[in-house]
């Protein structure tokens, strides 16, 4: 497998499911397609369904809510995924893994290929197990971390950016979920703060809010991907921001190579369009 030289390509599928793709690899991370989240009906298509995924090399899933592991979906692909990354209980929690499966400590590595996947302490909310977020260092290229709903934890972060800093993209939650009024997810300005913290070049956002309905009080979900480009923007920092609607891809280069390429993939539907987000907490 060469990678010498090998841009990331980022594919927004929908929520925290991207297809990330690199020197011949193929990444899922926390596929959902289901038109419903817990009986509540969703409002956005995915970017593709599963059975126009390439044959996957690994799929990384951050923790078992519904809306990032969908194995029902996951069965409709054109071949099973070689690699499952989940977080620490998935067995007890699943009965058995899918072939190909392992469990990730916090802190602890694995490799595909020459890429090292480091999984990270990522606070979310129960049910358990806990949540896990990802680092993987591609050689030539450098460093991404992706967040998967994930409250924003500053210790966290500040080790991730000892040990992998500076990253080249972080893939950071903005929905800022409440569940009868508590923090559950990042919020823009969280988010924005968690790119600072990470010092990362470029950020996506993902799992923003307006992709199911909320169901006050009981669940909150205000944060919209351009509230965080809009927080950016005013620090004079909006190039940072790179807005992905489902379907749509980017190519991102190795260090010293021409700028950042956006293309489109064809797509069933196009996303609802963003709300105003007065939530700022």
């Amino acid at each position: 497998m060469s990678s010498g030289g090998a841009g990331l390509r980022v594919t927004m599928i929908r929520c925290s499911t991207l297809l990330l793709s690199w020197g011949g690899q193929h990444w899922l991370t926390d596929p959902w397609f289901a038109m419903h989240m817990r009986g509540l009906p969703c409002f956005r298509r995915p970017g593709m369904p599963p059975e126009a995924l390439p044959p996957l090399d690994a799929v990384w899933v951050s923790h078992l809510h519904p809306d990032h592991y969908d194995p029902r979906a996951m069965g409709r692909t054109c071949c099973p995924p070689e690699r499952w990354f989940f977080p620490p209980g998935s067995t007890r929690a699943l009965g058995r893994l899918p072939q190909g499966g392992q469990e990730l400590e916090p802190w602890s590595k694995a490799s595909l290929g020459p890429v090292e996947i480091t999984a990270v302490p990522g606070p979310h909310t129960l049910p358990g197990p806990e949540e896990i977020n990802f680092v993987a260092r591609l050689p030539g290229w450098g460093s991404l971390f992706f967040g998967g709903d994930a409250k924003l934890d500053r210790g966290v972060l500040q080790r991730v950016r000892r040990e992998h800093g500076p990253l080249r993209l972080a893939l950071l939650p903005v929905g800022g979920t409440r569940i009868f009024g508590k923090r559950t997810v990042m919020c823009p300005p969280e988010a924005a703060d968690a790119a600072d913290i990470l010092e990362a070049e470029r950020v996506v956002p993902i799992h923003e809010g307006g992709i199911w309905m909320s169901v006050p009080p009981a669940s909150l979900h205000r944060g919209r991907a351009v509230h965080l480009q809009r927080i950016l923007e005013q620090r004079g920092q909006g190039e940072r921001t790179l807005l992905l609607s489902p379907g749509e891809s980017a190519i991102l280069p190795p260090p010293a190579c021409p700028p950042m390429v956006k293309v489109r993939v064809p797509a069933p539907a196009r996303p609802a369009a963003p709300a105003r987000c007065p939530d700022r907490a």
